[in-house]
């Protein structure tokens, strides 16, 4: 069976979604581990399914390999104009500063009732056959005051589940992928790559 490969150029999120998807069963390469580095197209600003498939289809047209890649966000109702598909670019205009502290500098006066988030992922896959396939995952919490927690990086460690009194980035992998974003799309996504295949 040939491997599906990842189309993304940011290694920090190839790895997390390499780990996603392999926790549910499925192995994936990153593209450039047997392809030279493309360039892919801009993304839009409304939409993160539609950026997945984008990414998705243009890589696999280059390379004639079955390809999943991924568009995610979060979204905070309290900053109802910033933020969800636009995340990265929104974050990353103060290069100064991590997006952890950019996002909690923006959150800084707001109190704790304030500070619900959601994390949204959407992943699309595009088959041998040109079959395209989309999954989401999300999950809900709120924002903490700091980072807290080692065992991942990024928003997780400011993710707070009020459930289990924890940040994401404080709960070790083998419990913590079912409860991401990425890992719930990983997993509905592979049902839907199981049920192509029957």
């Amino acid at each position: 069976m040939t491997k599906w490969l990842i189309a993304s150029n940011n290694k920090y999120k190839t790895i997390d979604l390499q780990k996603d998807l392999e926790y549910f069963g499925l192995d994936a390469e990153q593209y450039t581990d047997f392809f030279e580095a493309v360039e892919f197209p801009d993304e839009s600003t409304n939409s993160y399914k539609d950026n997945a498939v984008k990414k998705a289809t243009f890589l696999s047209n280059k390379i004639l390999r079955p390809v999943i890649s991924d568009d995610s966000g979060i979204e905070i109702p309290a900053l109802p104009n910033d933020l969800g598909v636009t995340t990265k670019r929104d974050l990353h205009k103060d290069q100064t500063k991590s997006d952890n502290q950019t996002l909690l500098e923006l959150l800084k006066d707001m109190p704790d009732d304030k500070r619900q988030a959601k994390m949204i992922t959407y992943l699309a896959a595009v088959d041998l056959e040109g079959r395209v396939i989309t999954a989401k995952g999300e999950v809900n919490g709120l924002i903490a005051h700091e980072d807290v927690g080692d065992y991942s990086s990024g928003f997780d460690k400011i993710f707070y589940l009020p459930e289990l009194h924890k940040t994401l980035a404080q709960i070790p992998d083998e419990k913590r992928i079912p409860l991401t974003h990425r890992g719930r799309a990983a997993q509905n996504l592979i049902k839907l790559i199981k049920h192509e295949a029957e």
